[in-house]
């Protein structure tokens, strides 16, 4: 049972306190209130609390973000790849740490956390500012956890939403025409058009994965650059796949792989060096810009290539399975979301099937004369 006790300040005015006691029978005491009904209502709720099992303890609010940060980073070192880490780290360097580093966990507000995103949403990207949020949420989602805090203050944030980006797809006699004009990166240009790998994919990709008897790329690793080096981990989902390979493109790989040990790279600059990565920003800046110039197509990433390889792979009849496992996407949900425009298509082409189907099948009935009359009766 708690206990409120009357007490006055220096200046005569009257405050009230709070005892009681925690499940474990450790005593707390919470001062300050103005009146004897704020005081009643703070211990009911800390009995209520403590009766149900949601009881945290206040002095373990005072432990700060900067300390919990410092577990959460080292819990997400071990289990994310490279590239990933480097980014939360980055973002809690740099926009979140400045902000919540030096304030006790307890202190955080929701409408605070609101207000900062809204205010880095006005000068930073949705992604730099999703990145961030996800860092303070994870933060406090691990003090909720460890109940240091009731409830997170990252609930019910209204967040930036990504504008979807325009894709270009290209028709296959443009991948051709643009690997033509690749400056010699005419292979890698028809693997990424027309097998989909991902741009890390295709810089790991070795000799031994080329299946020319099976006509398939085995798919096993990725290599992303960090920190200015090369880092070679799983792939985006953790799992290796097959991807089948049309003979263009195998006849490209074929003097790519002659002469090399198994376990060399594909893909390689002309010094020998891994392909580097190719931006598409200035005029002809990269042989891939350049490319793009000869060709007369969009202006496009190297990674867009790949939306171009579903492109293609649907328009010839691969079902959403398919392009799934040529992808290597998580789900086929996620392959559904992700290219929903093209699948559309399908539902004119299940037209023109039911169509065909039912014109055979009244030709079929007209030779019995049971052909059913679909006229609406007057």
């Amino acid at each position: 049972m708690a206990a409120i006790i009357a007490y006055e300040l220096a200046d005569g005015s009257r405050r009230y306190y709070v005892k009681y006691r925690d499940a474990a029978h450790r005593q707390h005491k919470k001062s300050g209130f103005k009146t004897k009904r704020a005081a009643q209502d703070y211990a009911a709720r800390m009995e209520t609390s403590i009766t149900d099992g949601t009881w945290v303890n206040p002095a373990k609010g005072q432990t700060t973000v900067n300390e919990l940060a410092v577990v959460w980073l080292q819990g997400k070192q071990g289990v994310s790849k490279p590239k990933y880490y480097a980014d939360l780290e980055s973002a809690w360097n740099v926009h979140v740490q400045p902000k919540w580093g030096s304030r006790p966990i307890a202190s955080l507000r929701r409408s605070e956390v609101q207000s900062w995103v809204s205010e880095l949403s006005a000068v930073r990207s949705p992604s730099v500012v999703l990145r961030a949020f996800g860092v303070l949420k994870g933060i406090c989602g691990d003090a909720v956890a460890d109940r240091l805090i009731p409830e997170t203050p990252c609930r019910d944030i209204k967040l930036p939403k990504k504008p979807k980006k325009r894709r270009n797809y290209l028709s296959a006699v443009q991948v051709v025409e643009l690997a033509r004009n690749s400056e010699g990166h005419d292979a890698l240009i028809l693997t990424l058009g027309f097998c989909g790998l991902r741009w890390g994919e295709a810089k790991a990709l070795r000799v031994d994965n080329v299946d020319f008897e099976r006509k398939r790329l085995e798919v096993r690793s990725s290599i992303t650059r960090v920190n200015g080096k090369d880092v070679e981990t799983a792939t985006k989902t953790w799992e290796h796949r097959e991807v089948p390979v049309p003979d263009l493109v195998l006849d490209a790989l074929k003097p790519l792989c002659a002469g090399k040990h198994g376990d060399d790279h594909v893909f390689l600059e002309r010094d020998g060096s891994l392909i580097r990565t190719q931006t598409a920003q200035g005029n002809r800046r990269t042989w891939w810009r350049r490319a793009l110039n000869a060709t007369d197509v969009p202006v496009m990433t190297c990674h867009d290539l790949r939306h171009t390889a579903a492109s293609i792979a649907i328009s010839c009849g691969a079902n959403v399975k398919a392009v799934q496992r040529m992808l290597g996407h998580k789900s086929a949900a996620m392959t559904l979301d992700t290219y929903a425009d093209l699948f559309d298509t399908d539902l004119d082409d299940v037209a023109v099937t039911v169509n065909k189907r039912i014109r055979e099948a009244v030709e079929d009935l007209k030779g019995t004369k049971k052909v059913p009359n679909c006229e609406k009766t007057p």
